[in-house]
This record gives C-alpha cells, structure tokens and sequence, in this order.
C-alpha cells in the first residue's frame, strides 16, 4: 500500500467502525485497492454482492495489520 492508500484505508476502516453506510465511493475505494495490493485486474462487482464485497474487505484489512505505516 502506498501511504495515501494506508491512510484512506485507516479512515474507511474508522468508518466501518462507526457503522457507517458505505458510499460508491469507498466501493471504487475497495475494487482499486484489492486490484493494485493482490495484483488483479480491476473490477467494480454488483454492490448487491455483499459477500464479495466483505471478503475483499476482510483481505485488505488482513493486509493492512500485516504492513508497518508507510513513510
């Protein structure tokens, strides 16, 4: 993750925190981060696919416990 990345990711995940509804944006957000972290094509799933979407979720969250903060 870039540091811009970590830091949007830091705050989405406050939001997540608070319950907050997620908005289109964190969904470009979610697809653009898995695409450049795990190397994969960019792709914007249905935002009915709610598995899908928590699964990526849970993988960026892995990924970012895993990093110390970029400098």
């Amino acid at each position: 993750m870039t540091k811009e990345q970590y830091f949007n990711w830091h705050n989405f995940r406050l939001r997540e925190e608070r319950k907050e509804r997620r908005t289109r944006e964190d969904a470009i957000m979610v697809a653009t981060y898995f695409a450049d972290v795990f190397n994969k094509k960019y792709w914007l799933p249905c935002g009915c696919n709610k598995k899908r979407w928590n699964e990526w979720v849970d993988k960026l969250n892995e990924h970012f416990l895993s990093i110390d903060q970029p400098e």
